[in-house]
């Protein structure tokens, strides 16, 4: 058994609820879309174009018919099409585009259901799809029906789908999707774990495991991803792709099937991950997933660079405490796999200012924003708070004479006399102020609260307001 190594974004496919379902003599059959013409897609080419099959199914696994329960979904079948002028540039569209669906291979096992109606037509167990254009360069994404198995689904049963997708102006596509009676499940080890004190630049490891839960065996690869937030991955095992040669924090590994049912593996060595110099929190995710069947938008390029080091393998391990996603089947598990908070404190240090300006003058001060990292208000956005010098009074601003976007200073919602300054929008909060009376020794002060816990130095969180009266 294979594996590999990669990070996981959970997807969870949209399923319609079923409206066909078995015939009196309760044998699965077609959910047709109303009786109408079939009128093909208009054609809108502008020259000559490529399809591709950016991501299609190979292998579709259908769950086995269930009579005490109501029958399970199959995962949504679903095909991104890409579209490119011949030479890779230029404008244009592949235009006129058809899909073309033999679905007899759910003949006796499945109800077909179109989740497209509008756009499709299933006539027995044959669907054909308007898809229309895709730009040059542009990806559509389309998922024509869903299935549900009906009592002739019998585990281990195999067929074929058989696609075909033509267009106007450019050559046909063709495809073939396996079709199997059964439902692997894929598992993940979730440990919850949960770190604290880590230092900056300091390594820490992740062992990814995964199982299979399933009724039915995986016959193809098993890839891992791990993903690093707050962290970069070390490039070391040979069967990985990075996303980038240093400095990754995005790895895919590769492990050749098959994955029987009931089986499951850890790796034979840690995927290492080194804290950034500047975190103060992260995050390490794993996923698994069918090799074949990973989206193209989230596995990594088979150019990407590979670890230099020796190959990660796998070793049994139990995997009955390994769980999977309660919204998919077989195409992925996936989780937080390990958090982490470095020792790494916050130093949030408030910005003193100077109100200037005559006796019985009203003026506009920019109340500037504190340097360093973590500033909040005890549950909320930041805040700062302002204790005015003697002699000179807040001017509330009401919010239709607010110029653009800029926060205005307003009265503290509590009695403790203060000015709430909200933020954050650069360079700072306006206050708008009246110079009653001179006070020579006046001076006020600005205070921006933070997490003592993040922040322990706490005496540069309050900086002085002075203010020079113009002649």
């Amino acid at each position: 058994m294979g594996c590999v190594l990669a990070l996981a974004v959970t997807v969870v496919w949209a399923v319609s609820r079923p409206e066909g379902g078995a015939d009196r003599t309760g044998r699965a059959h077609a959910s047709a879309s109303p009786a109408r013409k079939w009128t093909p897609t208009p054609a809108t080419p502008s020259g000559r174009g490529v399809l591709t099959l950016r991501s299609v199914p190979h292998v579709l696994y259908l769950p086995r018919y269930n009579p005490h329960d109501t029958a399970p979904h199959a995962p949504v079948y679903t095909v991104r099409l890409g579209a490119a002028a011949p030479s890779g540039g230029g404008q244009g569209a592949v235009g006129g585009i058809e899909m073309d669906l033999d679905l007899s291979a759910f003949e006796g096992r499945a109800e077909i259901h179109p989740r497209l109606p509008g756009d499709c037509a299933l006539t027995g167990f044959r669907m054909k799809c308007r898809v229309g254009n895709v730009r040059f360069g542009g990806v559509t994404e389309v998922s024509p029906f869903y299935v549900r198995p009906a009592p002739g689904a019998v585990l281990g049963r195999t067929g074929t789908i058989r696609l075909t997708v033509r267009a106007a102006n450019a050559p046909t596509v063709r495809h073939t999707t396996r079709l199997v009676v059964g439902s692997p499940q894929l598992t993940l080890r979730r440990s919850g774990k949960r770190l604290t004190g880590v230092n900056p630049g300091e390594a820490i490891r992740l062992t990814p495991a995964f199982g299979n839960k399933g009724d039915t065996g995986i016959d193809g690869g098993v890839s891992v991803v791990v993903e690093a937030h707050g962290a970069t991955l070390t490039p070391r095992y040979a069967n990985c792709r990075y996303d980038k040669p240093t400095r990754a924090t995005k790895a895919q590994c590769d492990f050749p099937g098959p994955l029987p049912a009931g089986a499951a593996y850890e790796t034979d060595g840690p995927v290492t991950a080194v804290v950034g110099e500047d975190a103060r929190n992260g995050l390490i995710q794993d996923s698994v997933w069918r090799t074949a069947d990973m989206p193209d938008f989230w596995a990594l390029s088979g150019s990407a660079p590979h670890g230099t080091g020796a190959t990660l393998g796998l070793r049994p391990v139990d995997g009955g405490d390994f769980v999977r996603n309660d919204d998919e089947y077989s195409e992925v598990a996936s989780g937080d796999a390990l958090a982490f908070e470095t020792s790494r404190h916050d130093d949030v240090a408030a910005v003193g200012f100077t109100i200037k300006g005559r006796v019985g003058a009203t003026v506009d001060v920019t109340v500037p924003y504190p340097r360093g990292d973590g500033w909040t208000a005890p549950g909320g956005r930041g805040t700062l708070h302002v204790t005015l010098p003697a002699g000179v009074s807040l001017v509330d601003v009401p919010p239709e004479q607010h110029e653009s976007d800029i926060p205005y200073c307003y009265p503290s919602p509590g009695k403790d006399g203060t000015v709430a300054c909200p933020g954050p929008a650069p360079p700072g909060t306006v206050m708008r102020v009246h110079i009653d009376r001179r006070v020579d020794t006046a001076r006020g002060s600005v205070r921006a609260d933070s997490d003592p816990s993040q922040d322990p130095d706490q005496r540069n969180n309050t900086a002085p307001v002075t203010i020079t009266y113009l002649p």
